[in-house]
């Protein structure tokens, strides 16, 4: 029998674009490594048996809050509808019960079967509301469900979306995305698509590991792929990508408008491609085994080149406007690895080669060197690295998560660098864990998105600091 528990659950600011039909580049799997038939990612329809969850249909007689729950309300009232979401499998959940906070009589509602409410009678003015289902808990970080009702008209509350606890706890593994070759970069954009770049060929007639971004959604459905065409979507063959494939691609970049950058690190050189895919421009300026690349909000962008011991930090017409950043505190190190920025355009880079203390850095919009660092190169304790590769930030909290590749891990730090527990992964193939994980992107609902190389798939993980408010 479940556990009765009521939460809190927050609007969300933008759903994740998920797909429910159409074509996908992997069989998702779930914990364990095989899709249970029953289930809603299998076509299922419901959880533990197919038609409900786990035989619940609310909450064992329950029909919310004893009616002396807060003060007595008798102001003009309106109508409230909306819709409760699962935020795995972006389908309406049944039997939630939707209350109006802090008024009484109470003003509570039941989800139908797919996941619509209406809410009568809701008093005129600014209300919060408060969702409930057994099985379910609130996606953090995000703010508090607020609805304007107004006297005698019906108001849409803001998309709403819970997290099922079958998904596991903080960090926990939720599902891998398969059919890549060999993954090496990652990174999602506004709308929460992801956009991988997979080293797809090896020698043969092209003669060099040919790479191609593939851009999926947050559930793993393959949106197009691009990049590699031999003809382009005109059926030109000479303006196809045939004579500026990438080679040995690590890090990819998006900008606020769509367009997605490609560190070819066998040409030496960034790509950009345009929201559709097709070909930009080629960005050269003496880079030397290009290794990431990321886009501020504003436009510019950062590219680690490590072949010269520098990150270069470059406006939005793609002129250097820093050379390497930090000024008369240049990185010199030819161990720049990832690089990635925050919300408010603060940028962090891994230096594989640093001092003790250093391997992660952060640098104003400017380029210029902030006070906080942390972690060293060699061991295994908390806090110590073997080949980082990439690191992401929580933008909900300002977490910082550290691929530690020769360690088979990602550790996370809080914002000021100090070591947050457990790390995720561990040496193996089997779900959660590693051969060789490189590249990481966070989104705005905190689930973790990791491309794990050599096990040929990108795997995604619950977000962190679970059940907390921030």
């Amino acid at each position: 029998m479940m556990k009765r528990v009521k939460v809190l659950s927050v609007a969300l600011l933008g759903l994740m674009s998920l797909s429910a039909c159409g074509a996908g580049v992997n069989q998702p799997r779930q914990a364990g490594g095989t899709v249970d038939p029953n289930s809603a990612y299998a076509g299922g329809n419901g959880y533990s048996g197919g038609n409900g969850y786990s035989g619940s249909t609310g909450y064992s007689g329950g029909t919310g809050y004893d009616a002396g729950y807060g003060p007595i309300s008798n102001l003009p009232t309106g109508t409230v509808t909306g819709r409760i979401l699962d935020s795995l499998s972006n389908q309406g959940v049944p039997g939630v019960e939707v209350q109006v906070t802090g008024v009484r009589p109470a003003v509570v509602a039941m989800t139908d079967a797919a996941g619509f409410f209406t809410l009568g009678n809701a008093p005129q003015g600014r209300q919060v509301l408060m969702v409930t289902k057994p099985g379910y808990t609130s996606v953090v970080g995000n703010r508090n469900i607020v609805v304007d009702v107004t006297a005698g008209n019906t108001s849409q509350a803001p998309a709403i979306s819970i997290v099922p606890q079958r998904g596991g706890g903080s960090n926990s593994f939720l599902r891998a995305f398969d059919n890549f070759v060999y993954p090496p970069g990652i990174t999602i954009d506004k709308d929460n698509n992801l956009y991988v770049g997979d080293v797809i060929g090896k020698g043969g007639v092209l003669g060099f590991d040919r790479a191609e971004i593939k851009k999926i959604n947050s559930d793993g459905g393959l949106i197009m792929s691009f990049g590699a065409n031999l003809i382009n979507s005109s059926g030109d063959f000479i303006q196809s990508d045939l004579f500026r494939m990438p080679q040995r691609s690590t890090g990819v970049g998006v900008d606020v408008g769509g367009n997605v950058f490609l560190a070819d690190t066998g040409n030496n050189v960034v790509r950009k491609y345009g929201p559709n895919g097709k070909f930009v421009a080629t960005v050269n300026r003496n880079f030397k085994n290009v290794f990431d690349v990321a886009v501020l909000n504003t436009g510019d962008m950062v590219v680690s080149d490590p072949g010269n011991a520098r990150v270069v930090l470059l406006d939005s017409s793609m002129n250097i406007k820093q050379d390497t950043l930090g000024g008369s505190f240049p990185l010199n190190s030819d161990g720049v690895h990832g690089v990635t920025v925050d919300a408010t355009n603060n940028i962090y880079v891994v230096d594989a080669n640093a001092q003790g203390g250093a391997v992660v850095k952060k640098y104003d919009e400017t380029g210029t060197r902030l006070l906080m660092k942390f972690g060293s190169v060699g061991g295994i304790e908390p806090g110590y690295f073997n080949n980082p590769t990439d690191l992401a930030i929580d933008n909900r909290n300002g977490d910082i998560y550290v691929v530690d590749s020769g360690n088979n891990r990602i550790q996370k730090f809080d914002s000021q660098g100090n070591y947050l527990s457990p790390d995720i992964g561990s040496f193996g193939s089997a779900n959660g864990t590693f051969n060789t994980p490189w590249s990481i992107a966070i989104d705005n609902q905190g689930f973790i998105y990791v491309t794990d190389t050599k096990n040929k798939r990108v795997q995604k993980f619950m977000p962190g600091r679970f059940g907390e408010k921030f």
